[in-house]
């Protein structure tokens, strides 16, 4: 029977910390732990990834569980793990299952022990805790730009630039957008804005065609008439509008006559 391997686990959010101290500290500190206590036979798994659903390396990991290749799980601290209370049980219960034990160097968990394993379940809510106050700060933040009648993020809307930290026109786009505007006001078809605007040699910011899609998406921006948005909610801009409010309407109306017929 072959024999069983340790894990060591490390973990950074965005792939622009891929570089930072932060995943050097981890790794150091864990080689560092297993190399003090005598701990062999290891693997290093690390995870480099922003806002991604299904890490590689706890795939791995899982894929190994699953193998009966596993003996320890070493990591830093528990929500280098998982960030949310739900996922993070979840997991841990699968390694339990399987006779995988979770140690971290950092906060002398280990949930071989009903000690240990009560500490985990305090840990994770208190990163739960945390990760829920940076979702209300950042929502805060939202709200706070968009009643200044600012743009809370996003891409900015063809026709438009940022200078100086401000979003001003871009003054060829611009004329774009009013074409497109005037051509479906005018001729009531998405494909015929379309085939003129390729005829044309008319792109995009990426230098591409513009397609029906693309072209629906300018005709129901309200940030051309000078409004901002925020889960549906709108209010008056601090940019300059590139259409009227009248032409929008009349071209929105005509929009949705359309899609109903």
């Amino acid at each position: 029977m072959n024999r069983k391997i340790n894990i060591m686990y490390s973990r950074v959010s965005s792939i622009s910390q891929q570089d930072n101290t932060s995943l050097n500290y981890q790794q150091t500190n864990l080689q560092e732990y297993c190399k003090s206590h005598n701990i062999t036979n290891n693997v290093h798994i690390t995870d480099v990834e922003s806002g991604a659903k299904t890490r590689k390396g706890i795939t791995e990991i899982k894929r190994l569980i699953e193998l009966n290749l596993v003996d320890t799980i070493y990591v830093t601290k528990l929500d280098r793990l998982y960030r949310s209370i739900i996922e993070g049980s979840a997991f841990i219960k699968h390694c339990i299952d399987n006779k995988v034990n979770i140690k971290t160097t950092l906060e002398n968990t280990d949930t071989s022990t009903s000690a240990g394993m009560l500490s985990v379940h305090l840990l994770m809510s208190i990163s739960e805790y945390e990760r829920m106050n940076i979702a209300d700060r950042t929502w805060a933040g939202k709200v706070s730009t968009f009643n200044n009648g600012n743009r809370h993020g996003g891409r900015i809307a063809f026709g438009y630039t940022k200078q100086n930290g401000e979003i001003v026109i871009d003054e060829t786009d611009k004329d774009i957008v009013k074409l497109i505007f005037n051509l479906y006001n005018k001729h009531r078809s998405l494909s015929r804005v379309r085939n003129y605007l390729t005829n044309q040699a008319l792109f995009t910011k990426k230098n591409k065609p513009f397609t029906i899609a693309s072209i629906h998406n300018i005709l129901r921006n309200k940030f051309y008439i000078g409004q901002v948005q925020l889960n549906g909610q709108y209010s008056t801009g601090q940019h300059q509008p590139i259409i009227t409010k009248n032409l929008f309407t009349r071209v929105n109306n005509r929009l949705s006559h359309n899609k109903k017929g």
